[in-house]
């Protein structure tokens, strides 16, 4: 029978920038895994998509002011830190390495698993971590194809029993979601509108005063 272990539930993307749908996931992990460690793993040189347009460190920057007062949530830069393109296996076996036999939950989105097989090494992953698919407002689990079939092999079908698995189990939760991008953010200021309310304000007056996404500084 598997013992309950230290859970760390990954979330990571581009945080291009860090906006509100990023943040209400976490805390819907947190409703569902109060004891849990939760970190957002920003990628430097994602490599399905454009070149982000905050600098690593800017984005660093942004997820560490409005993480900062909520202890039970963190930053994991390891993957600003390599030159070579961001690969979640590699990083998975680094933290793998690291927290033992710890229950480890890798967040996807239904719109990111469906397209799995384009993964690097991606049938590894399963090896080293969990994943728990949320889904997303535009897309839905894949019902037939190698990705549908890898998902029924792993199915938990009980997602409170997956903190007692340290890797090997494939959950999928449907949560409110809200329909926020990033890329939709900066879609706004590239059209002249302002995207408040879209993210903290910390956030939004952060990027003034940097001058990001084409944003004019504030005097």
């Amino acid at each position: 029978m598997p013992h309950d272990k230290t859970m760390h539930i990954i979330l990571g993307g581009t945080f291009d920038p860090v906006h509100f749908g990023h943040l209400r996931m976490t805390q819907e992990m947190l409703n569902r895994f109060p004891h849990a460690n939760v970190s957002l793993m920003p990628a430097a040189y994602p490599p399905h998509r454009p070149e982000p347009g905050a600098t690593p460190q800017q984005r660093i920057e942004m997820l560490q002011l409005v993480l900062a007062q909520y202890p039970q949530l963190g930053v994991d830069a390891r993957e600003l830190e390599r030159q070579e393109p961001s690969y979640s296996v590699v990083t998975l076996r680094e933290i793998r390495q690291e927290v033992a036999d710890d229950c480890v939950v890798f967040l996807m989105g239904t719109d990111a698993f469906a397209k799995l097989d384009q993964w690097y090494e991606w049938q590894k992953l399963i090896k080293l971590t969990n994943i728990l698919v949320v889904g997303r407002p535009s897309s839905e689990l894949p019902t037939t194809g190698t990705v549908a079939d890898f998902y029924h092999q792993y199915a938990l079908d009980d997602l409170s029993e997956l903190p007692s698995y340290s890797h090997g189990k494939i959950g999928f939760c449907q949560m409110p979601q809200l329909d926020i991008s990033s890329s939709y953010i900066r879609e706004q200021i590239n059209q002249g509108f302002s995207p408040r309310f879209l993210l903290p304000d910390g956030i939004l007056d952060y990027m003034y005063q940097h001058g990001l996404y084409g944003l004019n500084p504030k005097s």
